[in-house]
């Protein structure tokens, strides 16, 4: 994660923004006498939110999990709409 100081987030501001959407990274603002914050994208963020909201149920998680084991050994189904 990339870090940039307050004064030249607030400097360029915009293009702060831009580079935070156009490459979906967060970048951290560090302050001088406050913690330090992170900027993300809100889709990056609605994404992390709901991964931890599906991960937050164990038997959720556990199924979640052993679909991406199948999935790495190579084990679909088609499915015909």
């Amino acid at each position: 994660m990339q870090a940039i100081t307050f004064t030249d987030a607030r400097k360029h501001f915009a293009e702060t923004m831009k580079r935070i959407t156009d490459d979906a990274e967060p970048i951290r603002i560090m302050r001088r006498d406050a913690p330090d914050i992170v900027m993300i994208d809100a889709a990056e963020y609605e994404a992390l939110m709901e991964t931890i909201y599906l991960f937050s149920n164990p038997i959720n998680a556990a199924h979640i999990n052993e679909a991406m084991v199948q999935a790495d050994r190579g084990e679909f189904i088609d499915v015909d709409y």
